[in-house]
């Protein structure tokens, strides 16, 4: 859903894509159920942070099956309204009731909603940001291998693969390489990989090859949300379509992104210190695409917010 860094994620059903295992995220409540037993002490400390947290979780519920009454099931405006509204009275009731307990505990679950929301729609708002930045910046390909020739760039023996998230475009990380490196390996491969709603995805469906000429590839690995992505898998299985490799003789090329916060995006300067400070310490992407790590170069670049 893109609110929150790159984390380890198990999916532990085929057949229901949201029924997933997090163990960041359990972790985290194991430290934060501690955190209030220690913090609370007793079970009668925690009333107010209990009815505020479940009431407020009754009408959030709510909410959300209104929107599957409308969006997913169809039914009309006016039917949806009717029946969700008589458990909004219930809920706004009991939570309104809830509201004279703020101040014995009722503020923690406040807090902790507060947080957690602004640190999930910072990322997201982040993300977009970056992205937005990225696509302006970004060069056609078609236009980059027409100027190749003129630049008598040496092409040295074997394989860079230089993994990227669109399908479209060069990546930034091929125009810092030739920017700064002067070279380029004889085979370029530009590899993106997609995510489907189907649990897995039969082999002979998963890689689409183009030849762009002049040694360049592009390719695209389509995979289920059941299925983990390995990148020298992915590279092994290219042989089929007449593109071999050599793991030995590959290279594969990461970006690494510096923000830099003093930009004119429209996200206020705290959340831009938040989303720099997410995006540094996000899980790593060479051991979260299985690539050995002898054989990745991370090419820096710094970005403007």
């Amino acid at each position: 859903l893109g609110f929150c860094p790159r984390i380890h994620i198990v999916h532990t059903s085929s057949d229901i894509q949201g029924q997933i295992y997090i163990p960041f995220v359990n972790y985290a409540l194991m430290v934060a159920c501690l955190g209030v037993v220690i913090g609370f002490k007793e079970s009668s400390g925690m009333a107010g942070a209990y009815g505020i947290a479940v009431t407020a979780t009754m009408i959030i519920t709510s909410f959300l099956y209104f929107l599957v009454l409308t969006h997913y099931w169809k039914w009309s405006l006016v039917k949806s309204i009717l029946l969700v509204g008589i458990f909004i009275v219930f809920d706004l009731a009991y939570f309104g009731g809830n509201l004279f307990k703020i101040a014995d505990g009722g503020w923690f679950p406040l807090l902790v909603a507060a947080i957690v929301t602004i640190a999930m729609t910072t990322w997201k708002k982040g993300r977009e940001e970056l992205q937005r930045k990225l696509i302006g910046a970004r060069f056609p390909i078609d236009i980059f291998l027409a100027e190749l020739p003129k630049s008598s760039l040496p092409r040295v023996p074997g394989t860079s693969v230089f993994m990227t998230l669109s399908p479209v475009g060069t990546p930034p990380t091929l125009l810092h390489n030739v920017k700064h490196n002067h070279v380029l390996h004889e085979k370029v491969v530009l590899l993106s990989i997609t995510s489907t709603d189907a649990p897995f995805v039969p082999p002979e469906e998963q890689i689409k090859l183009e030849n762009l000429g002049q040694g360049f590839y592009r390719v695209e690995a389509i995979l289920g949300f059941m299925q983990k992505p390995n990148v020298p898998q992915i590279m092994n299985m290219l042989a089929q379509y007449g593109l071999v490799t050599e793991p030995m003789t590959t290279t594969f090329y990461l970006g690494r992104e510096t923000l830099l916060t003093g930009g004119k995006s429209k996200m206020m300067r705290w959340r831009k210190e938040v989303f720099a400070f997410m995006s540094k310490n996000a899980g790593n992407p060479t051991a979260y695409f299985g690539i050995p790590a002898n054989r990745v170069v991370e090419l820096g670049t710094q970005i403007e917010l």
